[in-house]
C-alpha cells in the first residue's frame, strides 16, 4: 500500500492509499487545496483548522446541490456513477472533518 504526500495550505500530510490511486489522491488534494486557498483570500487570519471546516462545509454543500439536481433529473442513465461520485465527495468531506478535529487537539 503506497504512501502519498499531499499538501494542504502549505502543510504536508502522508496518507496510505490503494495501489494505482496515487494520481487520483493527488488530484483530489489539489482541488481541496484550491478551495482552501479561495477561502483563505476572504479569511486571511483564519487558522488552518477553520479553513478545513469551511472547505468541508463548502464541499458538503456542493454534494447536497448535486444530489438535489440528480434527484430532480428526468434522465438518469448514469445513476450509479453519480451516486459513487457523491459518496466519494462525502467521504472526502468526512475525512477533512476528522483531520480538522485531529489538528485542532
Amino acid at each position: 500500500m503506497p504512501i502519498v504526500t499531499i499538501t494542504l495550505n502549505n502543510k504536508n500530510f502522508k496518507l496510505f492509499c490503494n495501489d494505482g490511486s496515487e494520481e487520483l489522491l493527488h488530484s483530489l488534494a489539489a482541488a481541496i487545496n484550491d478551495k482552501i486557498m479561495q477561502l483563505k483570500t476572504t479569511n486571511q487570519s483564519a487558522p488552518f483548522e477553520l479553513l478545513l471546516i469551511l472547505t468541508t462545509l463548502s464541499l458538503q454543500q456542493e454534494i447536497h446541490n448535486l444530489q438535489d439536481r440528480l434527484g430532480s433529473s428526468e434522465v438518469d442513465n448514469n445513476h450509479n456513477e453519480r451516486e459513487q461520485f457523491a459518496e466519494t465527495l462525502s467521504s472526502i468531506a468526512t475525512y477533512l472533518e476528522s483531520l480538522a478535529q485531529k489538528i485542532g487537539k
